[in-house]
């Protein structure tokens, strides 16, 4: 369990990694950055939400909370960075960001996030099958099509709570993207009927 735990929270910060870098470069660029955050969370075998979610058994859904759970708090220990940064283009971002949150219906959210979920799914499983390109791709891809991922987006909360801007109405679109983002994890396996753990063949 504190194996478990102490992944989860790497994880989180790598995510929150990955996202400050997104935040300070910006653009295409920032997107592609971005995916070291996963690719760190491949190479250690660190626990992520989006990462778990695809692969476990149905019934070992409690540890698929944990995992989050830990993915948040590693997102907030990183989200600290924050009061260093001298970038304004980091507080720019996460504005635009958090403001098309407010702005969306729950059922267009939760319709979105399956989308970052599918992909995050099938980068995962390239990557277990030592093919990074859906890796490499699927990141900038949710990225640049404005697809909420749930641990990213914590990351991107805890910066309003460390700077003081954070609201309770922001709960409301990140518990729609954990929704969408575990319907689309677990799509892939159902419409492929294929337990992804296992290699392909």
């Amino acid at each position: 369990m504190k194996e478990l735990i102490r992944l989860a929270i790497f994880a989180g910060m790598l995510i929150g990694i990955g996202g400050l870098t997104y935040l300070n470069v910006g653009g295409l660029a920032g997107a592609i950055l971005f995916a070291f955050g996963l690719l760190g969370v491949v190479l250690c075998k660190a626990q992520l939400y989006t990462g778990k979610a695809g692969f476990l058994p149905y019934r070992e859904f409690p540890r698929v909370v944990l995992i989050l759970l830990g993915n948040v708090i590693g997102c907030a220990l990183v989200a600290t960075l924050t009061l260093y940064s001298k970038n304004p283009k980091v507080m720019e971002g996460i504005n635009i960001l958090i403001a098309s949150r407010e702005t969306a219906c729950w059922h267009g959210l939760i319709a979105t996030s399956t989308g970052t979920g599918i992909i995050m799914t099938l980068a995962v499983y390239g990557a277990q099958n030592k093919n990074f390109l859906p890796l490499l791709f699927g990141v900038p891809v949710f990225i640049m099509c404005g697809l909420p991922h749930c641990v990213a987006d914590a990351f991107y909360y805890s910066v309003y709570a460390i700077n003081d801007q954070f609201e309770w109405w922001m709960l409301r679109p990140w518990a729609y993207a954990i929704i969408g983002n575990y319907i689309g994890c677990n799509l892939p396996r159902i419409m492929l009927q294929k337990d992804l753990t296992q290699p392909i063949q």
